[in-house]
Parts: structure tokens; C-alpha cells; sequence
């Protein structure tokens, strides 16, 4: 056991084992590191001589880690995330480790914070520096790599990506969708109404022709996230983004009571100046994010 983790130990192997218990296949890790399955499988079996320890279980054309592998597994991931982490900070360019983001609070709240995660596991070099934008009065000033808006996707001098599909429907608790059996039953609970957006529940009740709703009292905020969180505290219905309740956080518990929709002019778009030279890190977040959207 004394000659384990020494400097004999190499640095390909551990990377190769990590890939083959993440895919549970050599053939998965051969793909992703671009070597072949036997010289996979020849650098698992030169790491279990070292270790003197089996660490996959293979049959059938399966395999799947020991007792042993699965201990080693986590110290393994452990060490290779803080090398390449030490590795950025060490021989990157400041720049192109931080990316600059001036966001919309409520996709921030709403979408990013429930996803972000999942983008620093892939670059955890990469920092992202959020600073909240909601009005068309705060675009001009904007300094930052890039943005991501509300509005109708055409602004001058930008390219802009939609990330969502702009259809909206009710949401709500599922205790108060019990009771809405038919839309005139909506007249039992506030309506959440966000001020400031091109459409909302008089663009929905429209085609209903239902008078007495469109004279109901209402809710009113001016963010989308409050509007969510109002509706998961039981204040009412909100109208809401499908996508945007798809990635979890407050619209947690929230369910539809209605399949019908209304198609919005406005949605949430990433942008960045046409002619502005947009660095690696934020390149990597700009693909990470349209695929995510996707």
C-alpha cells in the first residue's frame, strides 16, 4: 500500500478511469478522449496493477466499478476538478476566466440560478458576474460581455438569441388548480398581472369572451420572478413562461390548470454587440447556454 498515490502513478490513467466510471463504458471513454477502446482498456488494467485492486467489474460486455472503484472514484474527480482549477487561475488571462453578464432579474432567478451549476461542473475556471438589467433604459449603458434582455429580440447594432419560446399559460399551487374546472372558475382567485409586458391575462381571456374576469380585481407587479413567487405563496394565478417553469427553483409546485396559451412578442433573448470580440470564457458560456435552451 506504500507505493499507491506516488509520483509513479500517471496522470492519463486517473483521467481515463474517470471517463470509463462516468460513462460506465470504455467505449464512451475511448469516444470522449479520442483514444481507442484497447488502449483503454490497457491503461485501466496498467492503473489496477498499480493499485493492486480491481476497479471495474466486467461481464457481458457491461462493466461496472467495484467496492474499491467506487471509494476511489470521488478522490479521483476530486483531484482532477482542483488541477484544472489551479491550472486557470495560474495561466489564464483574467479576462477570459470572468464573463461579465448584465441579466434580467427574473430569467437570473428564475432560469439561471436553477442551471448554473451544471455550467460550472463543465468549466469551473469560469466565473460569472451577474449584474441586473430589466428596462430598455438600462441597455444603453451596458458595458458587459454579454446580455441577457426581455423584449422583442431587435435592438441595433446586436445579435440576439432567443432562449425561450415565447408561449405563456396559467400557473398556479395545485390546491387552488383543484378548484378551477373550467376557466370562469378563475373568478375564486386573484389574478397576478406584470405590468410592463406587451401581453398578459387581457390577451388570454380575450378570445373567452369572459366579461366578469376581465372586470376582476388584480394582482400587479412589475417581474415576472415576484409574479412566480406570488403565485407559489398562494396569492393567485400568474401567466407564465413554459420553459421558464420547466427549470425548477420557485416554480416549483406549480402547476397549469389550463392547456390554453397565448403567444407573447416579447421573450428572453442573450445578446452581444455585433462587431464586440467576445473572449473564451465567454464564448463557452454563450454555446453552453443557447444549448441549454435548446
Amino acid at each position: 500500500m506504500k507505493r499507491l498515490l506516488t509520483n509513479t502513478i500517471q496522470l492519463n490513467w486517473l483521467r481515463t478511469f474517470e471517463s470509463a466510471s462516468r460513462y460506465l463504458s470504455f467505449t464512451g471513454a475511448a469516444a470522449e478522449l479520442s483514444m481507442s477502446q484497447s488502449a483503454i482498456s490497457q491503461q485501466i488494467a496498467l492503473l489496477e496493477h498499480h493499485l493492486d485492486q480491481k476497479l471495474f467489474i466486467r461481464a457481458n460486455r457491461t462493466i461496472r466499478l467495484t467496492d474499491a472503484g467506487r471509494a476511489f472514484l470521488p478522490l479521483v474527480c476530486e483531484s482532477l476538478r482542483q488541477l484544472n482549477v489551479g491550472a486557470a487561475q495560474i495561466f489564464s488571462d483574467s479576462k477570459d476566466t470572468v464573463v461579465d453578464v448584465n441579466i434580467n432579474a427574473a430569467f437570473a432567478i428564475l432560469w439561471l440560478a436553477p442551471h448554473l451549476a451544471d455550467f460550472s461542473r463543465l468549466e469551473p475556471q469560469i466565473s460569472i458576474r451577474q449584474r441586473s438589467t430589466n428596462w430598455s433604459a438600462d441597455f444603453d449603458i451596458s458595458t458587459a460581455d454579454l446580455e441577457i434582455r426581455y423584449g422583442s429580440g431587435e435592438w441595433n447594432g446586436f445579435e440576439s438569441y432567443r432562449l425561450i419560446s415565447p408561449i405563456m399559460r396559467p400557473y398556479c399551487i395545485a390546491s387552488i388548480a383543484s378548484e378551477l374546472s373550467k376557466p370562469l372558475d378563475l373568478f375564486k382567485t386573484p389574478l397576478i398581472d406584470v405590468v410592463g409586458t406587451p401581453q398578459g391575462w387581457d390577451q388570454w381571456l380575450a378570445p373567452l369572451k369572459l366579461c366578469v374576469l376581465e372586470r376582476q380585481a388584480r394582482q400587479y407587479t412589475d417581474s415576472h420572478a415576484t409574479a412566480v413567487s406570488m403565485a407559489s405563496n398562494r396569492v393567485g394565478v400568474c401567466l407564465m413562461y413554459d420553459d421558464i417553469m420547466e427549470a425548477g427553483s420557485l416554480s416549483n409546485g406549480l402547476v397549469a390548470p389550463f392547456s390554453m396559451s397565448v403567444k407573447t412578442d416579447s421573450s428572453y433573448y442573450l445578446c452581444h454587440q455585433t462587431d464586440k470580440r467576445l473572449s473564451r470564457a465567454s464564448r463557452l458560456f454563450k454555446e453552453w447556454l443557447l444549448d441549454s435552451c435548446r
